[in-house]
């Protein structure tokens, strides 16, 4: 803008009659005022005015305005100043100087003659307005544009503004939802009472935070972290209320798979404490069953206490080796292609005769390509857990139990139902029934360890622990939909493998009473009960057993006579020697000695280390005589080791 202050003998207008009267209503005005002729000369300005070109209203006066503009500021004056003269409105917003806006109006003035010559302009200083539009567009834009889901209530708590996070987060628009009130989106009675909290905190004029559950548009059910706050004007008065909302749906999962995650380790320590001593009580109780049958003649009545002893302590392992399961993958898993029809198949005609003929059981194939890569005895156990427990819901009242396989594809984006799940091609197993169902309160806890809802005793609380164990272990994903009445519905998602299944092996067993060709066997054990049955059962079918309760004793009989062994069964865990080094110092003496290692449960031994120390076989307690007579005549048909003179 061109400011430049009028000579001394500046030209002055003759004022005439009543101009005293303009000049004094012009100086009362709140706007910047000025009374222009049609070429832009000054007649009357107020101080305010004349103060922006930084001259005094006698100064101004006289002169052309559009001298002090640029000119194409000039050239909008000179038209607005004509379309004024000729009746029409005019209005026009500008910057003069830097940090000043104004928003000017220009109106015909009309002179004695009834003739219009005059246009009155008035600028209001709209800097401060146009300071605050700016800001809250600013705001408004931030707002509209932040990753959390924003809503504002107006001093009535009604709906007044979403951003379009909120929309994206419900699936409600605000014209869905403009003038509605918060119980929109409570839906419920567990809803509604974390509702009537929150409405109860503002009502007290606090802020309110915590986590809550909200229904959808679409009536999903989605768990946010939020806000809600007033909004205060001056003097403390509400103005209305922000909720500023944030979705920890998936944080939640993450947050309950963290703490499975401690439960399990802590589990595992102490799984791990207990399991060796307690598997040290059960071998002797197996060993000596195992002995007891095989010598009583078909038909004698204590065969049946000796099958249920056995019956007990298989379930007594089978309850160590799933809380060992829970907390970690055991090395001696053994992952290898298989198809899943085939292991459902095998585990349905293991089921069909125990379950109630009221229960109808089907198989549904629905695909070729169900080769996943997985240990088959986890699948196995996985299989027959969910299985029974179906079962026992549809227990009394009998009903259907479908397995169904399909295909399911992962995109890349995820899959909502199965979070945790890689994208790719996958195995979908389900599992149905349509027994008693699952309250909601207990949906929450069921993959939690020794939670159960059997009143009847019979549940341990660990079959849905392992089945989510060993799902997690394979990289899969498992969902439950159920509802009380209307039945359970177990998925298990588990990525498909394209290699060619194989065969699942089969051990035959050998007949305990079957003749042998005898053979030195050197038994090292620190627990004198298993260490006697052992000897009492492998003396029994033709061996001979020397028997020792420390590796060091063992170890000086051995290098007195390293030719008089065919085979060496040891304990893993051990005071003094462990295991693992008497295994060590033995092949140091004879390198070709076949070896058993056993073990209660230690986390230094595994059947994988056992075969890095030199160890051909290894064997998990409880073990029993079939499965330990399996093992000594596969080693020993290996060729039997010679004696010398100290054999």
């Amino acid at each position: 803008m061109r400011s430049r202050r009028p000579a001394a003998t500046s030209r002055r207008c003759p004022r005439r009659p009543g101009e005293d009267l303009v000049h004094t209503l012009l100086n009362a005005a709140s706007d910047h005022a000025l009374l222009l002729r049609r070429d832009g000369t000054v007649l009357a300005c107020n101080r305010s005015m004349a103060a922006i070109f930084h001259l005094d209203p006698g100064q101004l006066a006289g002169e052309r305005i559009y001298d002090f503009f640029p000119l194409e500021t000039a050239r909008k004056w000179a038209e607005s100043v004509d379309r004024a003269l000729d009746g029409q409105d005019c209005r026009l917003e500008e910057n003069l100087i830097p940090g000043l806006d104004l928003e000017t109006r220009m109106h015909r003035v009309t002179g004695a003659d009834g003739e219009p010559d005059r246009v009155a302009v008035f600028s209001r200083d709209v800097t401060a307005r146009k300071a605050a539009e700016r800001e809250r567009t600013r705001l408004a834009s931030a707002i509209e544009q932040t990753a959390d889901a924003v809503i504002v209530y107006d001093e009535n708590m009604r709906v007044e503004f979403i951003n379009q996070s909120f929309e994206a987060l419900t699936g409600y628009s605000l014209k869905d939802v403009r003038g509605c009130e918060p119980s929109t989106f409570y839906v419920g009675p567990e809803q509604r009472r974390c509702l009537e909290e929150i409405m109860d905190c503002l009502a007290r004029g606090d802020i309110w935070t915590g986590r809550v559950s909200n229904t959808c548009k679409d009536n999903k059910v989605i768990r946010c972290e939020k806000t809600l706050a007033p909004i205060r004007g001056k003097g403390g008065s509400i103005l209305g209320y922000v909720s500023v909302w944030r979705d920890v749906t998936e944080v939640e999962i993450l947050e309950r798979q963290l703490r499975r995650a401690q439960k399990m380790e802590a589990l595992g320590t102490l799984a791990g404490g207990i399991a060796h001593d307690f598997n040290n009580i059960l071998a002797p109780i197996v060993l000596l069953a195992d002995i007891g049958l095989c010598r009583l003649p078909e038909g004698d009545p204590l065969r049946s206490v000796f099958e249920r002893i056995l019956k007990a302590t298989k379930r007594a392992g089978d309850l160590v080796r799933q809380i060992l399961g829970l907390s970690r993958r055991h090395e001696s898993d053994h992952p290898m292609p298989v198809r899943l029809a085939t292991i459902l198949e095998e585990c349905l005609k293991l089921l069909r005769p125990t379950l109630p003929s009221t229960i109808v059981i089907s198989l549904e194939l629905e695909t070729k390509r169900d080769v996943v890569l997985a240990d088959p005895s986890q699948i196995h156990q996985m299989v027959i857990n969910l299985c029974t427990n179906a079962a026992w819901a549809m227990r009394g009242s009998g009903g259907a139990l479908e397995l169904r396989v399909t295909e399911r594809d992962v995109p890349k984006g995820g899959d909502r139902s199965f979070p945790c799940v890689a994208p790719g091609p996958h195995v979908l197993l389900s599992v149905r029934d349509t027994g008693h169902g699952i309250d909601a309160e207990h949906m929450e806890h069921i993959f939690e360890p020794f939670f159960t809802t059997r009143g009847d005793g019979s549940g341990t609380g660990l079959g849905l622990a392992v089945v989510q164990n060993i799902v997690d272990q394979l990289r899969g994903g498992v969902r439950v939909r159920s509802k009380p009445g209307s039945g359970t519905c177990f998925e298990i998602l588990l990525p498909r493998s394209e290699a060619t299944a194989q065969a699942i092996p089969e051990l035959s067993p050998v007949p305990l009473l079957e003749a042998t060709d005898g053979g030195r066997i050197l038994v090292v054990d620190d627990e004198v009960e298993i260490l006697d049955a052992c000897t009492m059962g492998l003396t029994a079918l033709g061996y001979e057993v020397t028997a020792c309760s420390r590796g060091e004793e063992a170890l000086s009989l051995f290098r007195d006579a390293p030719h008089g062994f065919d085979l060496a069964l040891t304990d893993a865990t051990m005071p003094g020697m462990t295991g693992p080094d008497l295994v060590r110092e033995l092949l140091k003496i004879e390198p070709h000695l076949p070896i058993i290692l056993a073990s209660g449960h230690s986390d230094l031994v595994s059947r994988e280390k056992a075969w890095k120390l030199g160890a051909l076989e290894y064997l998990d307690k409880p073990y029993g005589m079939d499965q330990l007579v399996v093992l000594v005549r596969r080693l020993l048909g290996r060729g039997r080791r010679s004696g010398g003179e100290g054999a």
